[in-house]
């Protein structure tokens, strides 16, 4: 397989249910040759991409992979799963001189500020972005939080840890609920409830006080019997009461990071949940948080629509 020019890449989305490829051309920021794999389908990273070379005409010499866990000094550690590798260790195996590791919340950090106009859809506040910092969460099973700052014509990303505040409840039928949630004794943090899995055991949560079985549903079921002409009424008020506390911590997140410049929700449970996010329960929220100073009342809040927003972030971490 021969080589292509250094404009050329693999970037990648390493999750620990989906592993997204592309070939990018680093220059133009333009993709092709987009791949989605099963993660599950893969005993290791080596064997998936693997996979996708043997689908490429040529080997680019160089690789970007964005991914969902922890990355430090060119280690990954992939979450939910027991993946381990090196930036090194890729580049022997796949004989790519040039390989970069960085995590999934700054791949898409650093694609946020170049996205369009199209690429978004504004959920809360009436006002225009104003120059300053945007706030970035990204909720898939985990949440994930970061600050980007204007820095002349580029942008700093500062990787944040909300994931592990506390979640606070604001009177006693929250409390309730919340302790039917808890899974194991210990502080309740932000991670444990404002994501995917969290949205299921706040279902199962509500059907078990009113003396009913946990459902097991997934997200897809739950959101669709929440939208039904004959709802599941703890559906509903599942997702209604998920869209109250997301405004709540993303107006929290905006007052401590001063943001400004706005704060976009990314990931796909922000756009499953994209109905119950434009109005109601989640803006009313978001606008009270943050103390009476009123600042959250002043930033707008973005879903982001990119399906490719972390590929491309993976692109701009090579160029």
């Amino acid at each position: 397989m021969s080589t292509l020019s250094d404009r050329h890449a693999i970037v990648g989305e390493i999750g620990s249910t989906h592993l997204r490829f592309a070939l990018a051309d680093v220059d133009e920021l333009t993709m092709d040759h987009y791949v989605s794999f099963r993660t599950r389908d893969f005993d290791s990273i080596e064997l998936a991409l693997n996979a996708y070379l043997t689908s490429l005409p040529c080997r680019p010499g160089r690789m970007s992979l964005a991914i969902a866990g922890d990355v430090a000094e060119g280690q990954a550690h992939l979450a939910h799963l027991p993946w381990i590798f090196t930036d090194k260790r890729l580049q022997d195996a796949l004989r790519i001189p040039v390989v970069k590791l960085i995590s999934d919340i700054k791949a898409v950090s650093l694609a946020v500020p170049l996205l369009a106009e199209h690429e978004l859809l504004r959920v809360a506040a009436t006002v225009s972005p104003q120059p300053g910092p945007k706030a970035v969460v990204l909720i898939e099973r985990d949440i994930e939080t970061a600050i980007i700052v204007p820095t002349g014509r580029e942008w700093a990303v500062t990787c944040g840890r909300a994931a592990d505040i506390t979640f606070g409840v604001e009177d006693e039928d929250e409390l309730l609920v919340v302790n039917t949630m808890r899974s194991r004794p210990g502080r309740i943090t932000v991670g444990k409830i404002l994501t995917s899995t969290g949205l299921a055991a706040l279902h199962d949560a509500l059907r078990l006080r009113a003396g009913l079985n946990p459902s097991g549903w997934n997200i897809s079921e739950i959101t669709t019997a929440a939208s039904l002409d004959e709802n599941d009424p703890f559906a509903k008020e599942a997702v209604e009461r998920f869209a109250a506390w997301l405004g709540r911590f993303a107006g929290d997140l905006a007052a401590a990071y001063g943001a400004s410049g706005g704060v976009y929700l990314v990931g796909s449970l922000p756009n499953d949940l994209r109905d119950y996010l434009t109005d109601g329960p989640f803006r009313a929220s978001f606008v009270g948080a943050g103390g009476p100073s009123g600042f959250a009342s002043t930033v707008p809040v973005y879903i982001v629509k990119a399906f490719n927003v972390g590929l491309r972030g993976a692109t701009l971490a090579l160029s």
